[in-house]
């Protein structure tokens, strides 16, 4: 099956989503801080097989923080994930 690209930016807390890519067997892989348009991010990356995460959590005092999410995996994966990020 073909993997798919999907970005999508969070509603629930960052703890949630590391919890549901735990369970569906993904693993960080890397952690790096980034800047982009002014903002400072943590940007981890989780992999499980083919498939990759990448969570993108802003650093920083400003509220509310809506981690943004690429998936680049199967549908059904990215059916599980985004299950959970509403």
């Amino acid at each position: 099956m073909p993997l798919k690209v999907k970005s999508i930016a969070s509603f629930v807390s960052l703890e949630q989503i590391v919890d549901k890519l735990n369970e569906l067997g993904f693993v960080l892989e890397s952690s790096a801080i980034m800047v982009s348009e002014g903002k400072f991010w943590n940007r981890m990356l989780y992999i499980k097989g083919e498939e990759m995460v990448f969570v993108s959590d802003e650093i920083g005092d400003t509220y509310p923080k809506d981690p943004v999410v690429t998936i680049y995996g199967l549908d059904d994966t990215i059916e599980k994930i985004t299950g959970v990020l509403y």
